[in-house]
């Protein structure tokens, strides 16, 4: 099965270690981290490449997986999660893993957007990446003049999700309710998703196609990136 890409960032080697209590007061007025990481069962949409436009949102059939993950804060759906993770992870006083109040809501599936209660939430972690990598990116831009391809892509996360009981792909459990965009995008070797379906995928800013690294801060991405290359030694700069 063909490989989609979420963004999948860091894992608790992106972690910075918590301050004491005194630091968290002070760290009040900072702004809140961009990132904070969790370990445990989440759902990992990285595999999914044909989700389907549902008014406002798109479905996405997503991976039931249990590893160390990330959470973007900007996008945490539990807004009184959201208000208590921003206010305790600041970047004067980050989190360490497990201590950002979203990490113990998702674990203890108490997650509620719109007064429902999720046991299930998308976030990003490594799974797969060595072969999603290998597979190439490709650039989107639903705007750009001769442009071909999908329209919209779903951005999912934080998204809130479901067991699928009767999933048409079992390596795909959850059906998670993510946000669609229409900015530009990064695509898998095309810009098109598979059976009349959108990418779940990641803004196109956020990748360097030259350098074929991320241009936003990904602690973390490097060891992932040397685990995925051949064993060898490389050529000494003079070389």
């Amino acid at each position: 099965m063909r490989l989609q890409f979420v963004a999948i960032t860091t894992l608790a080697l992106a972690a910075s270690s918590c301050r004491d209590s005194k630091a968290d007061v002070h760290g009040l007025d900072g702004a809140p981290e961009e990132a904070v990481v969790c370990t445990g069962w989440h759902a990992l949409c990285s595999a999914s490449f044909d989700c389907t436009m549902n008014g406002d949102r798109a479905d996405c059939d997503c991976m039931r997986v249990n590893e160390a993950h990330i959470v973007y804060t900007a996008e945490i759906k539990d807004l009184e999660v959201k208000r208590q993770t921003q206010t305790r992870c600041t970047r004067e006083a980050s989190c360490d893993v497990d201590e950002a109040p979203v990490c113990e809501s998702i674990r203890n599936g108490q997650y509620t957007v719109d007064d429902v209660i999720y046991a299930w939430v998308s976030t990003y972690s490594y799974r797969g990446w060595c072969e999603i990598l290998a597979q190439g990116f490709v650039p989107c831009d639903p705007g750009a003049s001769g442009y071909v391809g999908d329209l919209h892509w779903a951005v999912c996360d934080g998204a809130p999700c479901t067991e699928n009981p009767n999933p048409s792909d079992p390596d795909r459990p959850l059906r998670c309710q993510c946000r669609l965009e229409t900015t530009p995008f990064v695509g898998l070797g095309t810009c098109s998703g598979e059976n009349g379906g959108i990418f779940s995928s990641f803004s196109l800013s956020a990748w360097d196609f030259q350098n074929n690294t991320y241009t936003l801060d990904m602690p973390g991405y490097e060891y992932v990136r040397g685990a995925c290359e051949p064993v060898g030694s490389d050529p000494r700069p003079s070389e």
